[in-house]
């Protein structure tokens, strides 16, 4: 397998704003990683599993949702921590997802990696929601949580993206490589991944804006493009994908909604 910067290279390099909420989850991270022995993943062929469910359920439904399982956020807290995880997943299901993102980051978000594993149960394809900083965390990914698709964050990873990526691919993982800024595609554009996602929040301050498709379009014009976080509402999902979005990643939203069946009926385009 190909050799990834070190964990202390990748920290270095990617200058996080000290004291951010960011920084918070990425230290934590880190220092979990660092203590962790996961079984080595083999090399792989990547299904695409997951970007054949994004881009046929596109196709029927003019847009795809990803519904996010998520307890809690550093900005909020546990928001949800009494959701059951299989009546949560299986309103997913029945809702029309096209697939899954679970939270595999265990002390601000609550998550695991054991959870999306057992997401397998439910039949979508699912995202390994983490803070990848580490080969250890793509073998967790593999070995543990035996993900569909893992998420890369540009913000975090910078110049390491395209490695990560090409990593993942070598573990059978589909890389979803995630932009917070249009100074980022570089990074996403070297990863050679077809799901590129643009986060709405500011990882720093948590902050909320309204991205856009059309530039990412240009710079990707074969990729799903994702927009992520800050979709509170049905229409908020029928928006972007008229704005040009492919599929939405929803969490928040219908980890509080009482009806998510209901709220991802209704997201169709």
């Amino acid at each position: 397998m190909s050799a990834l910067s070190s964990l202390h290279d990748v920290l270095r390099d990617a200058q996080l704003p000290a004291g951010s909420h960011l920084t918070r989850v990425v230290e934590s991270e880190a220092a979990r990683i660092a203590a962790a022995n996961f079984t080595p993943a083999p090399r792989r062929e990547v299904d695409a599993r997951f970007e054949r469910s994004l881009r046929e359920t596109k196709a029927r439904n003019g847009g795809a949702v990803i519904a996010e399982f998520k307890r809690a956020s550093p900005s909020l807290g546990p928001f949800a921590a009494d959701r059951d995880f299989d009546t949560q997943l299986q309103a997913y299901r029945d809702g029309g997802a096209a697939a899954v993102s679970i939270l595999a980051e265990p002390a601000l978000f609550r998550g695991n990696a054991d959870e999306v594993r057992a997401g397998q149960r439910h039949g979508m394809p699912r995202l390994y929601k983490g803070f990848v900083l580490d080969a250890r965390h793509l073998d967790e990914a593999v070995s543990v949580a035996e993900a569909d698709a893992v998420l890369l964050i540009a913000r975090v990873l910078g110049k390491h993206t395209a490695a990560f990526a090409d990593a993942a691919r070598e573990r059978g993982l589909e890389p979803l490589v995630e932009l917070h800024e249009l100074g980022e595609i570089p990074f996403a554009r070297d990863s050679g991944a077809t799901l590129i996602g643009i986060n709405a929040r500011d990882l720093a301050s948590f902050a909320i804006s309204t991205p856009t498709a059309d530039p990412l379009r240009e710079a990707f014009p074969d990729a799903v493009l994702i927009r992520e976080s800050g979709l509170a509402t049905p229409g908020d999902a029928r928006a972007a994908f008229a704005q040009g979005f492919d599929a939405a990643l929803i969490g928040e939203a219908l980890m509080r909604n009482d009806d998510p069946i209901a709220f991802l009926q209704a997201c169709k385009a």
